[in-house]
C-alpha cells in the first residue's frame, strides 16, 4: 500500500528528528532545473502567479535566491516535518514512534510542485510552488505537463503487484497522477460532518482528516483496504452505504 498527500504552503525547516536518516529527493535534478527558471522571476511575477501579497512575494523571491539542491541540515528539514499545514497537523508526525515513522518511510509519499514526489526523509528547503498554478517554463505549459509522466512512473516502480494507492491529496495535486498509466487501484476519500441533520463537507476538517488517516495507518500498520476502513480517529466512522470499491466515505 502507498499513500499520497499534498504538501502545504506553511513550512518550518527548524523541525528535526533522530528517527529518519536524511535523504536527497528522487527528483532533485528536476527541482534544480525548475528553480533555474523560478530564480529569474521577479517578486511582481510571483505575486501575480500565486495570488499572494507583495510582502509574501518578496519572501518567496528570497527563498528562490537561497534555494540549493544540496542544503545543509540547518537550511532544510525532512519533508515529513517540514510541512505544517492542516493535513500535517492531523498527521502530527513529531509525536509518532519509530515503528510508525518506519511505516511512513516505506509507504507514504508527498506530492510537490517543486520536488515532484517526496519520501518522509527527503531534505527540503522553504519554497512555494503550487502544482495548479499557471507556471510556464522551458517548453512546458504547466507543472502537470512536466511532472505527470515522471511521478506516475515513479509510483509504478515503487509499488508491488496488487498494491493499492490511498489518494489523500487534493484534486489539484491528485491530477498529476495519470490514473490510466498507473498500474494500481486508486482509493479516493471523502469526509463529511453531520450538521443539523445534513452531511456537509468542511474543507479545513477534510484536510485535517486526511492527515489523521495517514497517522492511523502508521500507528496501526495498515496493510489492506479493510485495515483502512477501521479508521476511527476523532469521531470518524466508515459509511458503508456511501463507500464503494474505490472510494471510502467517512462521517462524524
Amino acid at each position: 500500500m502507498k499513500i499520497v498527500t499534498s504538501p502545504a504552503k506553511l513550512m518550518n525547516v527548524e523541525n528535526s528528528t533522530d528517527l529518519l536518516r536524511s535523504t536527497s529527493p528522487k527528483f532533485i535534478d528536476e527541482a534544480a532545473f525548475i528553480q533555474t527558471y523560478l530564480k529569474e522571476k521577479s517578486p511582481k511575477y510571483l505575486s501575480e502567479l500565486m495570488e499572494i501579497s507583495p510582502k509574501l512575494a518578496d519572501e518567496n523571491w528570497e527563498r528562490n535566491q537561497k534555494w540549493k539542491a544540496k542544503p545543509t541540515s540547518k537550511e532544510s528539514a525532512p519533508a515529513l516535518l517540514a510541512f505544517t499545514g492542516e493535513v500535517y497537523r492531523g498527521l502530527d508526525a513529531k509525536t509518532l514512534d519509530k515503528s510508525a515513522v518506519d511505516y511512513l518511510q516505506k509507504n507514504y509519499r508527498m506530492l510537490s510542485g517543486l520536488y515532484g514526489l517526496l519520501k518522509p526523509s527527503d531534505k527540503v528547503m522553504l519554497y512555494r510552488l503550487e502544482m495548479g498554478r499557471h507556471f510556464e517554463f522551458d517548453q512546458y505549459k504547466n507543472l502537470y505537463e512536466f511532472w505527470r509522466e515522471k511521478i506516475t512512473a515513479q509510483l509504478n516502480s515503487e509499488m508491488k503487484k496488487g498494491e493499492i494507492l490511498l489518494h489523500l491529496a487534493s484534486n489539484e495535486y491528485g491530477k498529476v497522477i495519470d490514473r490510466k498509466k498507473l498500474n494500481h487501484t486508486v482509493i479516493d476519500f471523502e469526509f463529511y460532518e453531520l450538521r443539523e441533520g445534513k452531511l456537509k463537507t468542511i474543507v479545513v476538517y477534510t484536510k485535517h482528516a486526511r492527515g489523521l488517516v495517514v497517522r492511523f495507518c502508521a500507528e496501526n500498520n495498515a496493510q489492506t483496504l479493510e485495515d483502512v476502513k477501521a479508521f476511527n480517529y476523532e469521531g470518524y466512522r466508515i459509511d458503508e452505504d456511501q463507500s464503494t470499491d474505490t472510494k471510502l466515505v467517512f462521517t462524524r
